[in-house]
């Protein structure tokens, strides 16, 4: 008869229209709570089962209660205080301060010693240097103790200061100790500047 009236209207009903309206009823009937049966065999062992017990089993009944209603996530006071006009946090990495950490990452430092030694870094030269005699260098050198020796900065491109860094020569240089060198552990972690 329902076929019927619906051919009255032009048409029968689509298979997708069948699976949405049975898809519905399924959800309709599943909101309501349910019994299922607990069944307690003769050595102890305790099944839940639709159907009703064997015979010989020891049968209850346990209704389970339907899933919880959607619930409202907590306010917290935080929230409350900051009010709806709070802002989104702006992005501290914008195209321009990427540009300029890019800058920043690819210049070091030629840092020259009062006394004449050159060595490299790619952080920033420090001020001085204590002058303690020949404690850094294998050469002894006519240096009073408690003074310092004044370093002078210059920024060169960063493949200039590895190249020197890494030179066949530039194990004579006198101030190689100062060179700031990448341990094997940062090289393998892929933290070495000059790569």
């Amino acid at each position: 008869m329902g076929k019927i009236e619906f051919e009255a209207r032009g048409r029968s009903m689509r298979w997708y229209e069948w699976l949405s309206l049975l898809f519905l009823l399924g959800l309709a009937v599943g909101a309501r709570a349910d019994s299922v049966y607990k069944c307690t065999d003769t050595q102890g062992a305790i099944t839940f089962q639709a159907q009703t017990c064997p015979a010989q089993d020891t049968q209850s009944s346990v209704t389970i209660a339907p899933a919880p209603a959607h619930a409202k996530p907590p306010e917290y006071a935080l929230d409350k205080n900051l009010g709806p006009t709070r802002e989104a946090p702006r992005e501290r990495n914008t195209l321009a301060t990427q540009r300029a950490d890019e800058r920043l990452q690819q210049i070091s430092y030629e840092c020259r010693v009062s006394d004449g030694e050159v060595f490299y870094r790619h952080t920033p030269c420090p001020h001085s240097l204590p002058a303690d005699g020949g404690a850094h260098s294998g050469k002894a050198r006519d240096r009073r103790s408690g003074q310092s020796l004044v370093i002078s900065a210059r920024k060169v491109p960063r493949e200039e200061a590895c190249m020197q860094m890494r030179r066949p020569g530039a194990i004579g240089r006198a101030g190689r100790e100062h060179d700031e060198d990448v341990s094997t552990y940062e090289r393998n972690l892929g933290r070495d500047p000059c790569r």
